[in-house]
């Protein structure tokens, strides 16, 4: 009888060892970005958001540029940007703290050759079932916006 029980603890013990809660990314918080680099992030506490702004290797090089802060920058042909929004969500391995959640959003800007000047070609694909009709822009707005993103400077 005292092996039986023997038996059974060592069975419990060794199953206890065993840590079967595997942790794996969702495939909606993946974003691929194609060889892009990171130009900058930034998040919104109000919309519980945050967001990365991807670049080409044009894009990174324009963005970290010195410039006049009242001029408008406008794209140079061949420049690359992806803006991508996720939500945001509690981190269950750190108490207080968020990750990204499912990936609301993602801007594409491209900047092309055009005839009268650079050609800028503007698409956003919104996967969020939120939307704040408060906080709708133009195609114009948005593409000035990821134009004035500086890039963070990495040690």
């Amino acid at each position: 009888m005292k092996s039986l029980i023997a038996l059974i603890f060592a069975t419990i013990a060794l199953d206890a060892c065993h840590d079967s809660r595997k942790l794996a990314p969702n495939p909606e918080t993946i974003f691929d970005d194609h060889g892009l680099h990171v130009i900058t992030s930034f998040h919104n506490d109000r919309t519980r958001t945050i967001a990365v702004l991807y670049g080409n290797d044009d894009a990174l090089a324009n963005a970290g540029k010195e410039r006049d802060a009242h001029t408008p920058r406008v794209g140079t042909p061949g420049e690359v940007f992806k803006l991508v929004t996720w939500d945001l969500k509690q981190n269950p391995l750190w108490f207080g703290s968020n990750i990204n959640g499912n990936v609301q959003s993602v801007e594409t800007v491209t900047v092309s050759a055009g005839e009268s000047g650079p050609a800028i070609d503007y698409a956003k694909d919104d996967s969020s079932q939120k939307k704040d009709e408060n906080a709708v822009l133009s195609n114009a707005e948005r593409i000035s916006f990821i134009f004035a993103q500086r890039a963070s400077v990495f040690p």
